[in-house]
């Protein structure tokens, strides 16, 4: 839907001719005339353009002002074909062009009697369908089904059907179409696209005549007071006129029946419809490779968010392992403060905090044992906490769903060097192997806190 000024139109209808306009907002001339007389904008008079080409004098009305401004701004809704993408639109031209080549190649083909080709036996399915049918209230008989062509025809129709759908076959067959059996009915598929359709009877529209009962039920109405008609205005009835149905693309814009006129009937325009099978195929095909297009990009965008989510979570957990180590450092920092402050203590008076001073370096030594380098490294591998940058999109990859992610602690290794193994120890067991607490009788409580165990590789 385009929007445009009723000044804007005005201009446009009167410097070039009203089919031109309209063919750009994707509507027909006299859908456009009518919007124009709808906003009072006053378009050239029939011979206007003839006129002005051959340099006679010609008369343009002037633009009259509106009181209010409600028809100031025009929406026109064109026609969805415009638009459809340009492969679509090249496919009936082609279409078109290997139909007439064909025509000219082989002129017999194109001037077939009226018997046809012989009836293909995919058809047979179809012939037996509609056999058995039995006919509807407006002489109408129906059949559809896995291998059957959908047919809605009157009994007297049914030959001619069945030679048009010959016909059409074999015409759809020069252009590579073949009729293939479906769950659904029987298709025209080309390549990887299958096209459904099916054969019509358009019904023809008359007068009701109101029998005698009907006429008595309207007296009964009026007596009662009731407005209900007593019988329908219309009487449907089979016409022979067929239509050629394609049961694709619905709402884009495309033709989608093919019926006879007033002067052609609907065998003439078999052409047509093999373009039409072509337009519809590329457009099917036009919005397979648009879900293609669009399933791959979410999964591309679901890849992104996954790589995203492993990403913040692995960045989180660095932090929960830095804000322990940071931990420990305000520790010793603080510990370092006491102890300056005892030291500076001389004489008796440092006696007094002479343990307190050696718990302190005792546990300053601990806390440089726990953020060593290596202690560190073993500690961060134990955690899962990955802090190697990998380059390249795939850096950092989702992690499975179930994914046990043990917790974020600095801990105290026993390294046995020869079996290049880290067994994670606790506060007590580190300062016993330090000489730490070389000194401590069984039954002595130091107090120290303790640490989770379990093995790690080097």
């Amino acid at each position: 839907m385009r929007t445009v000024s009723r000044e804007e139109l005005y201009q446009q209808v009167w410097s070039r001719p009203m089919t031109k306009v309209a063919t750009e907002y994707g509507v027909t001339g006299t859908a456009l005339k009518k919007t124009c007389s709808r906003h009072k904008i006053p378009t050239p008079e029939r011979g206007y353009w003839a006129k002005l080409e051959t340099g006679k004098p010609v008369r343009k009305t002037s633009l009259p002002k509106l009181a209010g401004t409600c028809f100031d701004q025009i929406r026109i809704a064109g026609s969805a074909a415009q638009n459809l993408p340009e492969e679509v639109r090249k496919a009936k031209a082609d279409a078109r062009v290997r139909l007439e080549q064909l025509a000219a190649r082989e002129p017999a083909a194109a001037n077939e009697s009226e018997s046809g080709p012989e009836e293909p036996s995919i058809l047979s399915a179809t012939r037996r369908a509609i056999s058995r049918a039995r006919t509807d209230d407006r002489g109408f008989a129906s059949a559809q089904g896995r291998g059957i062509v959908a047919l809605k025809i009157s009994p007297g129709s049914i030959e001619r059907a069945f030679r048009l759908l010959t016909r059409l076959f074999a015409l759809a067959e020069t252009d590579g179409y073949r009729p293939k059996i479906s769950d659904t009915g029987l298709v025209l598929a080309r390549d990887d696209v299958s096209i459904a359709f099916g054969l019509e009877e358009r019904p023809q529209k008359t007068l009701h005549e109101p029998t005698a009962s009907e006429l008595k039920r309207r007296d009964d109405h009026l007596r009662w007071g009731s407005t209900r008609p007593a019988w329908p205005k219309y009487d449907y009835s089979p016409s022979g006129r067929l239509a050629i149905v394609i049961y694709a693309n619905s709402y884009s814009g495309l033709r989608r029946t093919y019926s006879a006129g007033q002067t052609q009937s609907v065998e003439a325009i078999l052409p047509d419809v093999i373009a039409g099978l072509a337009e519809h195929s590329a457009l099917v095909r036009e919005r397979q490779r648009a879900d293609q297009e669009q399933a791959r990009q979410q999964r591309e965008a679901e890849a992104r968010r996954l790589r995203e989510e492993a990403f913040n979570k692995l960045q989180k957990r660095r932090m929960e392992f830095v804000d322990s180590i940071h931990e420990q450092l305000v520790q010793r920092s603080k510990l370092s403060v006491v102890l300056a402050h005892l030291e500076n203590f001389t004489g008796d008076e440092a006696s007094f905090a002479g343990e307190i001073s050696a718990w302190i370096r005792r546990r300053v030594q601990q806390i440089d044992a726990l953020t060593s380098p290596q202690f560190l490294d073993i500690s961060a591998r134990s955690a899962k906490v990955d802090f190697s940058e990998a380059t390249g999109e795939n850096a950092v990859e989702p992690a499975p769903y179930f994914n046990f992610q043990p917790p974020v602690t600095l801990q105290f290794w026993s390294i046995d060097n020869e079996k290049e193994l880290a067994t994670s120890i606790t506060a007590l067991e580190w300062a016993i192997q330090a000489g730490a607490l070389s000194n401590m009788q069984d039954g002595d409580d130091p107090r120290s806190e303790l640490s989770p165990s379990g093995d790690t590789g080097l």
